[in-house]
């Protein structure tokens, strides 16, 4: 869950073609080979906004840039940090925006033949994965939702090919793609009564079992807020 809120209407303005040209210009003059490119970014900020777990600017630039999360900000060059921090947080507001609207097409990259990458975009979005993994183990862990990584990562696998291992012929790749976006959707409201209730699948199942009064029943609506029943939600057995 992206926390960094737009101080103004040019902050929510999502990136035109200009802008985004820009950004990987920026991107691309940090002349560092951790630094992410537009695509891979788009994913990455796209699982951020869908996890339950609070992150602000402050926590995911440093990643973007190519350093660990937490590093201390490197220092101002060419690159000009505070026009690409700007624009990054710009675009985090908009990818925030568009999942919540339902309306969310990730920014991929074409091939000459207009052909669709999504290889970055994947390992972008698995990047962040990586960040707060106990609430996507959680994710994981339900039967309906044990496979909504999986197009991610057979796309995050054709980045690191080795030399001679088969193309992936387009059809299988934009159906892969086509499945990703699906998958996306599906968990990015799997995870909304989490952040609507600003808590993790983890930290609610312990609040959840140590609770003495009120006792929930089994067929009670789950506290959680997803509209399920206690039973088949947070109150599911192992």
């Amino acid at each position: 869950m992206i926390t960094d809120a737009a101080a103004s209407d040019a902050e929510r303005a999502p990136l035109g073609e200009a802008d985004f040209d820009r950004l990987d210009r920026l991107l691309g003059e940090l002349d560092n080979d951790d630094a992410m490119i537009v695509e891979e970014l788009d994913g990455f900020l796209a699982a951020l906004a869908c996890a339950p777990e609070p992150i602000g600017a402050d926590d995911y630039l440093p990643v973007v840039l190519g350093f660990e999360r937490g590093a201390v900000e490197p220092p101002r060059g060419k690159a000009a940090p505070d026009e690409l921090a700007s624009l990054v947080r710009r675009h985090a507001q908009t990818v925030a925006a568009a999942l919540g609207a339902g309306d969310f097409a990730p920014v991929l990259a074409y091939d000459e033949n207009g052909v669709p990458d999504g290889s970055a975009w994947a390992v972008g979005f698995l990047r962040a994965v990586e960040m707060a993994p106990q609430s996507w183990d959680a994710m994981l862990a339900e039967k309906e939702f044990g496979d909504v990584l999986d197009a991610v990562e057979a796309l995050a696998a054709t980045l690191d090919d080795e030399p001679g291992a088969r193309p992936l012929p387009r059809r299988e790749r934009e159906a892969l793609i086509d499945a990703m976006i699906a998958d996306v959707g599906d968990i990015h409201e799997f995870f909304r009564p989490y952040r609507q209730a600003g808590t993790t699948p983890q930290a609610l199942r312990v609040a959840t079992v140590r609770r003495e009064q009120p006792k929930v029943g089994r067929n009670d609506p789950c506290p959680c807020g997803s509209g399920r029943k206690f039973k088949a939600c947070c109150g599911r057995t192992p």
